[in-house]
């Protein structure tokens, strides 16, 4: 084996030991990244279910006053407070009975449904808070 051709392949055995190195602390970036994610979704998840119970029960405590409130006024106006408490509190129940898996499956099944809807209020969503986000400069 002539020089050249040893110097070509010490270059190649380095370059493939260097390439493997750089693919490994690619990959190992890759995955602590993944986790950092995982776990910053874990811990969203968690604080929300945490909060679940005590949105429900203000929102149960918004019907109960509305109805009462309502009682009151006119026969429209009692109507109109007893439904709108009523989807209060379907809303606060609904709430209390799942978790944010269910919460994301259930909207999952919805935009699924109806894509058109869903994108065209997804793009309000997002002006209303790039409106809101630009105000704040």
């Amino acid at each position: 084996m002539t020089n050249s051709e040893t110097v070509n392949e010490t270059w190649s055995n380095n370059v493939s030991e260097d390439t493997a190195k750089v693919g490994d602390k690619i990959a190992d970036t890759a995955s602590q990244i993944k986790e950092r994610a995982s776990e910053f979704g874990r811990s969203a998840a968690q604080k929300i279910d945490e909060r679940r119970s005590s949105t429900a029960a203000t929102l149960k405590s918004t019907a109960d006053s509305l109805r009462s409130g309502a009682q009151s006024s006119g026969q429209t106006i009692t109507d109109v407070a007893n439904k709108t408490a009523e989807k209060i509190e379907s809303t606060a129940n609904y709430i209390r009975d799942r978790d944010v898996r269910g919460m994301l499956a259930d909207i999952g099944q919805v935009v699924r449904r109806n894509p058109t809807p869903a994108l065209i209020g997804a793009l309000g969503l997002g002006f209303l808070l790039g409106s809101a986000l630009r105000g704040r400069d």
